[in-house]
């Protein structure tokens, strides 16, 4: 690999990769792929520099949108082609506005636990979760892109925030 080839995919890497992981996060069937599916996105963008390919496309991000979609496709078509996945029926809650949607409770010593009881729970709480905490977006964003009604997001949310905060107490030891 030469010096200009790597410049062209660091500064395609940086410029693109936050939509890229959102756009991966937001279509795999699991949030444990999210790494391979991305490494494996960017391992074709990087092929495709050493063709000399990329050097005439306009919009990259949607080309790279476009690898990302092959590479979902082939990486599920591989490990999980009877995989179907469902969506539990969720009940209409009251949302109490004593919920603390920022997790003040959340330490350096419980964000293991958390994140272990998030691995639990189904993949759509996992999606939610990810995109709120980790990719920082707004509840609506997430409803929109999941096609889901805000009100069921926020649920989603806010009772798996209450669950935590039950199971967890302020010092991040369990209740027994």
């Amino acid at each position: 690999m030469d010096l200009k080839e790597k410049n062209m995919f660091d500064d395609i890497y940086k410029t693109t990769y936050k939509t890229t992981l959102r756009f991966i996060v937001l279509r795999c069937n699991k949030i444990e792929d999210i790494n391979d599916l991305l490494q494996d996105t960017y391992l074709e963008v990087f092929k495709q520099i050493r063709k000399k390919k990329m050097k005439d496309i306009e919009d990259i991000q949607a080309y790279i949108i476009g690898i990302a979609k092959n590479v979902l496709r082939k990486y599920y078509q591989f490990r999980y082609r009877r995989y179907s996945e469902q969506i539990e029926c969720i009940e209409e809650i009251i949302i109490d506005s004593d919920i603390d949607v920022e997790l003040q409770f959340i330490t350096k010593d419980n964000v293991e636990k958390i994140w272990d009881y998030i691995q639990n729970k189904n993949i759509l709480v996992k999606k939610i979760f990810y995109c709120y905490y980790y990719l920082d977006m707004k509840i609506s964003d997430i409803a929109k892109e999941l096609q889901l009604n805000e009100s069921t997001t926020k649920n989603y949310l806010y009772r798996t925030i209450k669950e935590l905060q039950k199971n967890l107490n302020k010092d991040g030891d369990e209740n027994a």
